[in-house]
């Protein structure tokens, strides 16, 4: 078996190179499509996302947590069976998904406020359907430890799209014409990722209909689910809300729609960056817990946690100072967006809630409190929608800076307790730990900040942005090493369980 190590650089790796692409690509969607177009695509993809979460969160997780277990017994006619039955299910819920939206076409309208975000959406409807069939197969390929073929296909995937989109994109100067083809691009991409990941399977395994295990699939998948889609109706509600209440206080339509897209679309992916390495985290910590458990390896489990949350907290308090000191030259440089720009300094700190609470909800769900963590996000959705609606009127568009760290603080705080409940012994103070951090982080960024300042007299916004930010994350890690906030063993060995299991044996 391989050792956690291992995996999770296996897919830090392909998760940081197709982030990247991912980065770039949409550098090159928002100058191509502008904030307007970004803002309908953005529309659009958040109605999507709710029928894709239904898709692609709770089923092939819980086709990777089973397909471990019955891989480890080596009982592979249960294995073909389980994913036989996800994919029934998933394609089935595609199937419905893509009729409702055919059906509420007008509905649409009404929610998204634009005819164009439906046409958008629309388009898109070929799409479900091939995730559907890309999801259950890339659970089946995680479920086997196969993280080689799982980080290759998102590789794959990332580089098609970008240069579909290009070529589509590349003589077109409309801007909703831009819009569509690159919804038709999206299409194709997921076509192509469908048929890659079922080659890959049947290489190993095959399809066998048992109605036995529908059961087990959809106990597992439900919670897990409904995580995922009260996650994909945020975005769509506050789609609703936040242009609504902004035209409101005095903003033009498309002024509304161009903000959003600005802070949706550029400022918030940003945030997102830390995540391609702590998302590979989440990602091999499910079964591998949910195999620790089996064996009732308790000390294991809490150790595992424990370094898995100290390597998060020090990879996301590396980009807090990095966009508090340059954030507003990185908006300019990569989107030619002040506005961007200035909103990502605004929204640094929300860096460490999201890297946490997707951490912490990946570990309640490798843990089997896949309800307890639906809970705990309802909760903060709730924290999110009260604070956007009575913010908005206060502070305009800089609320869904303000309400998306309170809500992630929140579901954070509630999973860390989740979790202590579940593992008594499991240590972990966040106070004395975010205290240092947060000297560390003034220092860095004050001095990052003032150095910029400086440069910008003598050269560009490029190369001041590279040499600032470069300064602002050396001097945090040499603040970090100071205040014994990391050790470089935890980031390489994060459990090699290899080892130690033979010397058990």
């Amino acid at each position: 078996m391989k050792s956690l190590f291992k995996a999770v650089a296996i897919v830090s790796i392909f998760s940081i190179i197709t982030r990247l692409l991912g980065f770039f690509f949409r550098i090159f969607l928002s100058r191509k499509l502008g904030a307007e177009g970004l803002g309908l695509f953005q529309m659009a993809t958040s109605v999507l996302g709710i029928f894709t979460t239904l898709i692609s969160s709770g089923l092939p997780l819980t086709t990777a947590k089973l397909v471990s277990k019955y891989e480890v017994n080596n009982e592979l006619k249960r294995r073909n069976q389980v994913v036989t039955s996800a994919l029934i299910l998933a394609l089935g819920i595609a199937v419905l998904s893509s009729l409702i939206i055919l059906i509420l076409k007008q509905v649409w309208g009404i929610i998204l406020t634009d005819s164009r975000a439906v046409e958008l959406l629309i388009v898109l409807i070929p799409s479900i359907i091939f995730s559907a069939i890309y999801a259950i197969f890339r659970g089946a390929l995680w479920g086997q430890n196969d993280y080689f073929s799982c980080g290759l296909t998102e590789l794959i995937e990332q580089i098609v799209r970008f240069a579909l989109t290009f070529i589509m994109l590349f003589t077109i100067t409309d801007m909703f014409e831009a819009t569509r083809n690159s919804a038709i691009a999206f299409n194709i991409t997921c076509l192509i990722s469908a048929i890659i990941t079922m080659i890959i399977y049947f290489r190993r395994g095959k399809l066998k209909f048992s109605r036995t295990e529908f059961k087990p699939v959809l106990k597992s998948a439900m919670p897990i689910t409904g995580v995922r889609l009260a996650n994909s109706l945020v975005q769509p509600l506050t789609t609703l809300i936040i242009p609504n209440m902004l035209i409101m206080i005095g903003y033009s339509a498309s002024e509304a729609v161009a903000s959003f897209g600005v802070i949706m679309g550029m400022t918030f992916p940003m945030l997102f960056v830390p995540m391609a390495v702590i998302g590979s985290i989440s990602m091999v910590l499910i079964p591998s817990i949910s195999s620790m458990l089996s064996k009732n390896e308790y000390t294991s489990i809490q150790n595992n946690i424990t370094k898995s949350l100290e390597v998060s907290i020090f990879i996301s308090m590396l980009f807090i100072p990095l966009y508090l000191s340059v954030g507003d030259l990185i908006g300019i440089v990569l989107y030619d967006n002040q506005m961007s720009g200035i909103l990502l300094q605004l929204s640094a700190v929300c860096v460490l809630p999201i890297t946490l609470c997707n951490l912490t909800g990946s570990i309640l769900n490798a843990l089997n409190l896949e309800l307890k963590s639906f809970v705990n996000y309802l909760i903060g959705s709730v924290v999110l929608f009260v604070s956007l609606i009575v913010l908005t009127p206060l502070v305009g568009i800089n609320s869904i800076i303000i309400s998306f760290f309170l809500s992630m603080a929140t579901i954070t705080l509630l999973n860390l307790r989740k979790i202590k409940k579940k593992l008594p012994n499991f240590e972990f103070n966040l106070v004395p730990i975010l205290s240092k951090y947060t000297i560390v982080t003034i220092i860095s960024s004050l001095s990052g900040h003032f150095i910029s300042n400086i440069l910008l007299h003598f050269i560009n916004n490029f190369f001041t942005a590279i040499i600032a930010g470069g300064i602002s994350i050396a001097i945090t890690l040499v603040l970090c090493k100071v205040f014994n906030l990391y050790d470089l063993t935890t980031l390489f060995s994060l459990i090699k369980k290899k080892k130690q299991t033979k010397l058990k044996n």
